[in-house]
């Protein structure tokens, strides 16, 4: 019999600056939203507007408005915590804004 694993799910409102590869650099929301969701913190992401975009060697940046379904470990799961994770991968160049609006849900999967 399988093992379930707890997490939390949190849904989070947030403005990040994301790197997105320039292959997807005529599709930014489709290309921000691959990059968040390969996080393994994010399990979904839901870009609402792009705000900005600048262009360096090392890519694209994109900063884009966007509601983030995040599971997380339960201890963890407050704001401050989260945010700290998010701007602590190298996809993620710059958290301008982020709160919790829903959650903590405890969630099991298998």
């Amino acid at each position: 019999m399988p093992q379930r694993e707890t997490v939390s799910e949190v849904i989070a409102a947030a403005t990040l600056c994301v790197a997105v590869p320039v292959d997807r650099g005529g599709e930014l929301a489709a290309g921000a939203q691959e990059v968040l969701e390969s996080l393994p913190i994010v399990r979904y992401a839901d870009v609402r507007e792009i705000v900005e975009v600048d262009a360096d060697d090392d890519g694209l940046a994109a900063t884009i408005d966007c509601r983030l379904t995040l599971h997380v470990d339960a201890p963890s799961a407050d704001g401050a915590t989260v945010r700290e994770v998010l701007r602590e991968t190298a996809l993620v160049r710059d958290v301008d804004r982020f709160a919790v609006v829903d959650g903590p849900y405890r969630i099991e999967r298998w």
